[in-house]
């Protein structure tokens, strides 16, 4: 009798998603020395960015931007910056992508913010052809006082009302920056429609978790790596379907973690804990979606059904509501075991554009 054909297709052609990626951290030495070549003008030289490498621990990681971080504070130079990282994507076969813009490449004045940024969607636009979806959130770090994280919401309000972004994320590091000053806030933005993603468990353990569960009702919590050393918060994240973006190569190259090896992406798995993979920074880790995926199979042991899974994961927890090209496609097929959104037993999760979605689901530490 002959084999049946596969129902997943080989690694390399595998649909994939990412939900993590900073349009600041996209940049590295190759694209910079080919966007030079090709006359964009840049704050930098490729032996400038190249000497910011390898970034091996959180102060090589902070010091890439006295570098890279010349970019910041206009989303004009991101124009060629993220045609490369598209063609990039769809190079590794990225069917959906949500990409965070940093507030302060966002414009205050209301008619150049919305000029500038629908500028910067249109030009997304035309390079999608019709093989990728991409999206973007507005991220800004904590430590900013209540009343600019306000102002800078009320920009990402202006830019959701407009079509331009689905989402806004809370990031940067835990310990000493809580969530709690920004509750009221990120309330509001919850119950206008956006989704909601905030950092939490990169450095700090489950408690910056809890926090943040308890403080921003996250639809989704970025990193998440040391919320397993705490088992109720693993069976919260399980029972209440919170996503995690996990990123093993960053929290590696930045030493969250001592070895890939140690990374909990495998507990979560069978922990029924959903979850995607991310680059998080692809231009500073060096690193790509593909070999993310990659990993999780040569590493982790993940099977190629496995990461269909997680794409499907990935592509369930999106904060877009409409998908077009490829990603639409994906979520219309459906898996051996199941719908195209729920093969692994974690995959189930309500999203902003879900019936009640704004609802916010109070985490009880103390249940058994």
């Amino acid at each position: 009798m002959p084999a049946e054909p596969p129902t997943t297709p080989p690694l390399p052609a595998l649909p994939k998603v990412e939900l993590h990626c900073h349009l600041d951290g996209i940049i590295d030495p190759p694209m910079t020395r080919d966007l030079l070549a090709a006359g964009v003008a840049l704050p930098f030289t490729e032996e400038e960015l190249a000497g910011r490498h390898p970034v091996t621990d959180m102060d090589s990681f902070l010091k890439w931007y006295d570098v890279g971080g010349r970019l910041d504070g206009s989303i004009v130079p991101f124009f060629p910056i993220i045609a490369a990282h598209i063609g990039r994507l769809k190079a590794q076969g990225v069917v959906y992508t949500e990409i965070m813009i940093a507030g302060s490449e966002i414009p205050d004045d209301p008619a150049v913010r919305l000029e500038q940024i629908g500028a910067f969607r249109r030009h997304v636009d035309r390079l999608e052809e019709g093989k990728i979806q991409v999206e973007f959130l507005m991220a800004v770090g904590k430590g900013k006082s209540p009343d600019r994280i306000r102002r800078l919401a009320d920009r990402a309000l202006s830019l959701h009302q407009a079509g331009l972004i689905c989402g806004f994320c809370l990031a940067g590091l835990e310990q000493g920056f809580p969530v709690r000053p920004y509750r009221e806030v990120l309330a509001e933005l919850r119950e206008a429609g956006l989704g909601i993603a905030i950092h939490a468990g990169e450095w700090a353990g489950p408690e910056s978790v809890w926090e943040a569960l308890e403080n921003g009702c996250p639809h989704r919590i970025g990193h998440g790596t040391h919320a397993f050393a705490d088992p109720r918060l693993i069976k919260h994240l399980a029972e209440h379907r919170i996503h995690l973006e996990m990123c093993p190569t960053s929290n590696h190259r930045t030493g969250s973690i001592a070895r890939l090896a140690d990374h909990p992406v495998r507990r979560a798995w069978e922990a029924g804990v959903p979850f995607s993979i991310a680059t998080d920074d692809p231009g500073i880790f060096r690193n790509t979606i593909a070999g993310e995926y990659r990993l999780l199979a040569d590493t982790f042991g993940f099977t190629p059904d496995d990461l269909l899974a997680v794409t499907r994961a990935g592509l369930a927890a999106r904060f877009q509501p409409t998908l077009r090209g490829p990603a639409a496609a994906l979520a219309d097929r459906e898996s051996p075991s199941g719908p195209a959104a729920c093969r692994h037993p974690g995959i189930s999760i309500r999203m902003p554009w879900d019936e009640g979605g704004t609802g916010c689901l109070k985490p009880n530490r103390s249940s058994p």
